[in-house]
Parts: structure tokens; C-alpha cells; sequence
């Protein structure tokens, strides 16, 4: 990394960029103070109320922009786990992502924070959703893919009805896969899971959003903290590479370049849940750009009369570049900018 001296620079973050099956993430390995907090989730709202700027930055244009995530990684916070991790999206700081895991699992591998071990090097992350364990393969010196076990994920509601703007009353599930995800059939709307068909999708996803924060409660049963669902996922059975199609959705209105692997969790509970997969049974998750997620529910115990599972999802992450980003006293965007129509939103 480049050395910088002038004292004009306010800011001054390394970070290592990746893609997961073509969606960004961006680590950050040094220039940034850990938070304050006993626990991850105090550390996440330290940065959520103190210093909000470092998301900003980061994810925005003109270091930013499109669906880039930011990924900080610190030390553990349990004794099992080898770091911990805050994860940073473009309108939220959401509990776990799965393209995100997988991106920062193949940067500490690749970059040597953990000794690379052939031919599979097991990495622990503590989220504000869990603790994720990470199986990185490694073949002549190189990660060629990554598999994690997310945090226990679950079926929230099913067929659920609400009243939508512009589109009417349809029904909805409610899934949790370290964060909460409104399933949608889009074969139902006459909505094409198709690149060129972004600005229907984006549409579509905002007011049903909308219709599911004014309509549903959503708290999650073991983490009050966790009570948003801002994530659409749509499904289709038109696929072209893989068993199942879907794409999702954040907040403001940004698609998911990769088949998501909270968001494979999610749809994996409610597949459970339904019994339309049994232990083990291993699917393929294609996403909007025609890569995949494989996943499969490895566990599953009840309680409290939840069923929970235990999902593995595997994928690819590439890194990109090595970056040193700086903020000079003088720029007029500290904080980043954002060009449309949700500017100004508040994350939580």
C-alpha cells in the first residue's frame, strides 16, 4: 500500500474487494478504530449513531455505488471464533450476508490473516446473527470456492396476505436466513426475473416493502433486536442453469448481483418447512445474472414450536483489487452521495 503524508487527508482505510458471483464486497483491513461495545450488536450501533460515515463512504458513490457492501473485520468476540464482523449494505447494517461471508472468507485466506491450509482452512466469524463457519477450499495456493454454515434459519410466516400498491392483495412468505426476507412467486405477478427487467423488479419490490412493514409484525423469536424484514426475494421456475431461480432485492432498491446466501437460507427453511427438501439433499440456487448457490439443510431441531435449520450454502468469490481510500479535508463529500429517489434514508 501506498504511503500518505499529508496531514490534509482526514481519512485513510485499506480495504481488499471481492465479488461473489458478481456482487461486491469491499474489506476493510485497516485505518479504522474498533467501535466500543461488550457485544457485536453495541459495536454495530456504535457505528449505526457515531460514525455512520464509514458506511457511507465506502458503499456510496464516489468510492461506491451500485449494491457494494462493506464488510469490517475485527477481532473475535467469542473464544471460538477467529474474527468478528460488521456488515455494512447501502441502506442497512444487516445482522449476517451471505456473499459478503463468502468474500471476506476467500480475503483472509487469500491474503494470509489465516494460515491457508490444504485442502480446506476453517474460519469462524462472529455476526450480529450468530456465529458462521466457513469450509475454504484451497487448490495450488488459490481459494476455488467457499462453503458456509449459516446461523439457524426458519419459516416466519407463510402464505401470508397483504394489500400492495399498484399490484393488489397477494400472498407472501416470511423467512429468516440471518436476516428476513418477504418470498415472492414472481411467475404469480407476470414479473421476469430478467437483467432487462430491473426497473419492474425495483418497482415491485419497494411497494411490497412498504406493504409488509405497515401490515406484518416481524420480530424474530430468540433476537428481539432483529424485527425488520426490508429484504424481497423473488422466485420463478424459469431457470436456466440451476434447480431454482430467484432474485432479490435490498433496500433502496438495489438487485443482488449474486443468488444471495442469507436469502438461499430463508428459501431453504421455508423449502424444509413446506417438505420440499429433505436432510442433505443438495439444490442449485440460480441467480439474476444465471450464477449459482448450492445449498442444502444439514440440521434441523424445533423449538418452541419453530423448526429451525441449519443451512450450508457454497459459492465462488474472486478478489479484485487492493485499495487505499483517502478523504481529504477539502472533499465536499465526506459522507459519499447517492443519486435517486431514496437519498436520506436512515439505516438501522
Amino acid at each position: 500500500m501506498l504511503k500518505n503524508n499529508n496531514t490534509n487527508v482526514r481519512r485513510n482505510i485499506l480495504t481488499v474487494d471481492s465479488h461473489t458471483e458478481g456482487n461486491p464486497t469491499r474489506v476493510i483491513i485497516g485505518g479504522v478504530a474498533i467501535p466500543p461495545g461488550d457485544t457485536l450488536f453495541e459495536k454495530q450501533q456504535w457505528l449505526v449513531k457515531k460514525d455512520d460515515n464509514l458506511r457511507r463512504l465506502l458503499c456510496f458513490e464516489p468510492r461506491g455505488g451500485g449494491l457494494m457492501c462493506s464488510v469490517f473485520v475485527m477481532p473475535p468476540i467469542t473464544q471460538e471464533s477467529d474474527f468478528s464482523v460488521i456488515i455494512m449494505e447501502q441502506d442497512a447494517y444487516v445482522p449476517m450476508s451471505g456473499h459478503c461471508i463468502i468474500g471476506a472468507a476467500t480475503t483472509v485466506v487469500e491474503t494470509g490473516m489465516v494460515p491457508m491450509v490444504s485442502p480446506i482452512t476453517t474460519v469462524k466469524f462472529d455476526t450480529v446473527a450468530g456465529q458462521v463457519t466457513c469450509f475454504v477450499e484451497v487448490e495450488n495456493n488459490q481459494v476455488t470456492v467457499v462453503s458456509f454454515d449459516n446461523v439457524a434459519s426458519f419459516l416466519h410466516k407463510t402464505d401470508a396476505s397483504i394489500d400492495v400498491e399498484d399490484i393488489g392483495r397477494i400472498s407472501v412468505d416470511i423467512a429468516y436466513g440471518g436476516d428476513y426476507y418477504t418470498i415472492v412467486n414472481a411467475d404469480n405477478l407476470k414479473i421476469s426475473l430478467s437483467p432487462n427487467n430491473d426497473a419492474e423488479l425495483i418497482a415491485a419490490s419497494v411497494v411490497i416493502r412498504e406493504a409488509v412493514a405497515e401490515q406484518l409484525e416481524i420480530v424474530h423469536p430468540e433476537q428481539p433486536h432483529i424485527n425488520q424484514c426490508y429484504m424481497v426475494l423473488f422466485t420463478s421456475s424459469l431457470t436456466n442453469t440451476g434447480d431454482y431461480k430467484q432474485t432479490i432485492l435490498a433496500p433502496p432498491g438495489a438487485i443482488d448481483r449474486s443468488p444471495c446466501g442469507t436469502g438461499t437460507s430463508a428459501r431453504l427453511a421455508m423449502m424444509y418447512s413446506n417438505g420440499d427438501i429433505a436432510l442433505d439433499e443438495m439444490r442449485t440456487f440460480e441467480g439474476i445474472l444465471g450464477t449459482c448457490f448450492e445449498g442444502q439443510v444439514i440440521g434441523a431441531e424445533v423449538r418452541n414450536d419453530v423448526t429451525y435449520i441449519i443451512p450450508r450454502v457454497k459459492g465462488r468469490a474472486y478478489i479484485t483489487g487492493y485499495h487505499q481510500f483517502v478523504l481529504s479535508e477539502q472533499d465536499p463529500f465526506p459522507a459519499g452521495f447517492r443519486l435517486g429517489p431514496a437519498l436520506g434514508e436512515t439505516p438501522k
